[in-house]
């Protein structure tokens, strides 16, 4: 098995020394240890990064976004262990180990919020009306679009992307609504609204949502 650190320049292995970088609740820690015995000295390198989910299949790979937004792959083996489910955009830990006979061992741990585990098992839906009304001299039509998934990308006042179903990406624009009483995470659950009539008047609502649709 073989263990690739990507873009973590700069970042030194001192012996029996222990470097660490900490942005939030990003740490990255490296350690050398050297024991020297009659006739032998042993060595373990171990590594424990915590970061953001950026990609991960079971069984295969791991990477994470650490401090300063480094990132850090690990490649997982039939024995390297995983405790919770991992989802992509919320935390984890990661812990690599080397001994001095060459053997290689990895676990992860799942920093994912309640909610975001939900999200991730959780059915997705995609739906769009469109509603005619007609009065005296007029009809109007408004147009409704509505999306149950996970959250993407997220920037507060600006834009949030939503992966429906078969993984089809939505995107839209809040620069005209209202700031959200509770700020919503990259890999939560939303339900996004979004109405729009033919006098050029838009709404959109964002609310967390629960397992069930």
């Amino acid at each position: 098995m073989k263990r690739i650190t990507i873009a973590a320049v700069g970042l030194c292995v001192l012996a029996a020394a222990t470097v660490a970088a900490q942005t939030a609740d990003k740490k990255a820690v490296e350690t050398t240890t050297k024991q020297t015995l009659p006739g032998v000295t042993l060595k373990t390198e171990t590594q424990s990064v915590s970061g953001t989910v950026k990609e991960y299949e079971a069984g295969k790979k791991i990477k994470l976004s650490g401090p300063d937004d480094k990132s850090y792959s690990f490649d997982l083996s039939e024995t390297a262990t995983v405790e919770g489910a991992i989802v992509v955009g919320q935390m984890a830990t990661v812990k690599y180990t080397k001994a001095t006979d060459g053997k290689e061992t990895v676990s992860v741990v799942s920093e994912a919020t309640a909610n975001a585990v939900t999200a991730a098992e959780a059915p997705k839906m995609h739906s769009e009306t469109v509603t005619k009304s007609t009065g005296p001299g007029e009809t109007t039509k408004t147009k409704t679009e509505t999306v149950v998934g996970v959250v993407k990308e997220y920037e507060s006042g600006k834009s949030i992307k939503v992966t429906g179903p078969e993984t089809k990406v939505y995107s839209f624009d809040l620069t005209d609504m209202a700031a959200l009483k509770t700020e919503v995470s990259v890999g939560e659950r939303v339900k996004v609204t979004f109405t729009k009539s033919d006098s050029g008047s838009k709404a959109t609502t964002i609310v967390a949502y629960p397992a069930k649709i």
